[in-house]
């Protein structure tokens, strides 16, 4: 598969599994970082578990990926083939993930049934994750 940025590609969906698997990836860096800054037991610890997280995030909407999906080889894009996918379709992409969970996270699980393998949170923002060949 060729990918190029900012263009119309063939995008090759990526699965659940790897999904999954980059989800705990990230899932364990986060409580890493954030149990070693909750041991120094200074004022400032409430205010790093917030920002590690929203730094986290930010990353992630301006790149594409996260460490887990680095290691997976996948990618988010816009269904179009474009990445990064920008802030506001990105921000939609949380709030739909926040909805996908609250609903028994039925928005998840709806990944292994679609034919795109998208997510609730993936139609609302209009993006795929993908395999990569980087």
């Amino acid at each position: 598969m060729s990918y190029s940025k900012g263009g119309a590609i063939y995008l090759q969906k990526a699965g659940a599994g790897a999904r999954f698997i980059s989800y705990i990836m990230d899932q364990i860096i986060l409580c890493v970082i954030c149990l070693s800054v909750v041991f120094f037991r200074q004022p400032f610890v409430f205010f790093l578990i917030v920002i590690i997280p929203a730094v986290y995030l930010i990353y992630f909407f301006a790149h594409g990926q996260t460490p887990g999906m680095m290691v997976m080889k996948i990618k988010l894009c816009r269904t179009d083939g474009t990445y990064p996918i920008g802030y506001m379709p990105g921000f939609l992409r949380w709030i739909g993930m926040y909805i996908s969970g609250l609903a028994f996270y039925l928005g998840f699980l709806w990944i292994l049934i679609d034919k795109n393998k998208q997510g609730w949170h993936d139609k609302i923002a209009d993006t795929y994750v993908v395999k990569i060949n980087e």
